[in-house]
């Protein structure tokens, strides 16, 4: 694919200007209806309620929000880009994207800080690169491109944002993957959504895997980790890698999170063989982007081994359980740099009790130094979380604490160790009980 393909916004600098100009122009706003078709591409465009409006002219389809300037934020622009189906093979969409890239020639020398890559919902081969930050005009500029591929023809879609960070970047960001998420090259082709095919499911349930090891922190440092990983089954052919909460089902959940979400199939052998494989889609981003892994698979009474690891079936609580003891969630990291340090710690209690009651509690703190041409600053802070008690309900994978003042607070929770209470997870945290020794 040659950049010739690529003269809608020109060559060397003129696309930077283009959008510069853009910036410090206000165009005149354009009602949106949802849908749109862009040269035979479908999207569904964000709704004209939350900002967005057509902008600029000729074959690049444009949309543009304005964000005010504010005490704490300069005026920001954020601008979305579609270009019409191109021909092109499926097997040159990187070298289209580097194409598509280098039309923000500045933009183009920057590192890529996010990728992703993997196949969408209806087969096409996706790559979405995100780059940040250019400074021009004192306008500071970052790009999100995404390329999406079918056999005869792709589309390249782009989210700049001139000085947008924080709050209204995600905002932003958050309709740009919606946008993307709805990208129809054919008309038959479906809408985003997790629906498993008649092949897909076999299995049911909750299992864990004990994850451990290193990795790096925010101080420099590098931190220990031990974490019960879990996956949730449905025999239809969904699974999720968290336990939906608040009561919902794992259709629901996914439906809601789908980035935690994904598709399954067992293939030779399956679920009654000793040995197979399984295919898991994970949806790998907020774009719908979706990764096919194939693992080796067999099941071990009630346990399942995948790729050789072990994942343990997880009981649920029987409705009215009680539990007596006190579980304790603590965190803490550290490290350091040549010109700086910092740390950062919590604990938080929770005590249960025959009877259905409950009392929690639990406090944080935080420090950092830096050291500036031989002058030395710091800031240490510390909080206690306010105690809270109440009554408490254990129900298949779901914990409820109802506070004196009758407010619910709903969380996930499973005992990775079966037949034992000395370790609860709770929305995703190991609590240790506390033996008194």
């Amino acid at each position: 694919m040659g950049s010739a393909q690529f003269h809608w916004i020109g060559r060397g600098r003129l696309a930077l200007g283009v959008i510069l100009s853009l910036f410090f122009l206000v165009p005149c706003s354009q009602a949106l209806a949802a849908p749109a078709e862009i040269g035979g591409l479908t999207v569904t465009l964000p709704d004209a309620a939350t900002g967005w409006r057509k902008a600029g002219k000729g074959n690049l389809f444009m949309l543009q929000k304005d964000f005010p300037e504010t005490d704490d934020d300069k005026r920001g622009n954020a601008l979305i880009q579609i270009t019409k189906p191109l021909p092109a093979a499926r097997s040159s969409l990187q070298a289209g994207m580097k194409t598509f890239v280098a039309t923000l020639p500045d933009m183009a020398k920057e590192d890529i800080l996010v990728k992703h890559y993997g196949v969408t919902v209806n087969g096409y081969d996706i790559r979405v690169e995100e780059r940040c930050c250019v400074h021009q005009k004192n306008v500071s500029i970052s790009q999100i491109v995404v390329g999406v591929a079918g056999d005869r023809e792709q589309a390249y879609l782009q989210l700049v944002l001139l000085n947008v960070n924080g709050d209204r970047s995600r905002s932003a960001e958050a309709d740009f993957a919606t946008l993307v998420r709805s990208v129809k090259l054919d008309p038959s082709d479906k809408d985003f959504d997790l629906v498993p095919a008649s092949e897909d499911g076999g299995l049911d349930g909750v299992f864990t895997h004990l994850d451990t090891g290193l990795r790096p922190n925010v101080f420099g440092g590098m931190d220990f980790y031990s974490d019960s990983t879990i996956t949730t089954f449905d025999p239809k052919g969904l699974f999720s890698t968290e336990l939906p909460k608040g009561g919902r089902s794992i259709t629901e959940h996914c439906k809601e999170t789908p980035t935690d979400c994904g598709l399954y199939t067992l293939t030779g052998g399956g679920f009654f063989s000793s040995a197979g494989s399984i295919e898991m889609r994970s949806v790998t981003s907020a774009y719908g982007t979706i990764e096919i892994e194939t693992k080796t698979f067999s099941k071990k009474g009630e346990d399942l081994v995948i790729a050789d690891a072990d994942h343990r079936a997880v009981p649920p609580f029987d409705e009215g359980t009680t539990l007596d003891g006190e579980w304790v969630s603590t965190f803490a990291s550290s490290g350091m740099t040549a010109t700086s340090s910092g740390s950062v710690a919590f604990s938080h209690t929770l005590r249960l009790h025959r009877n259905g009651t409950f009392e929690r509690a639990g406090w944080s703190g935080a420090s950092m130094t830096n050291e500036i041409g031989g002058s030395q600053s710091g800031v240490t802070t510390s909080s206690n979380r306010p105690g809270a008690s109440g009554r408490y309900k254990l129900s298949g994978y779901r914990l409820d604490l109802t506070d004196v003042s009758g407010k619910t607070e709903t969380m996930s929770i499973f005992e990775p160790d079966k037949g034992s209470d000395g370790l609860l997870v709770i929305n995703g945290n190991n609590y240790l009980k506390d033996d008194g020794k």
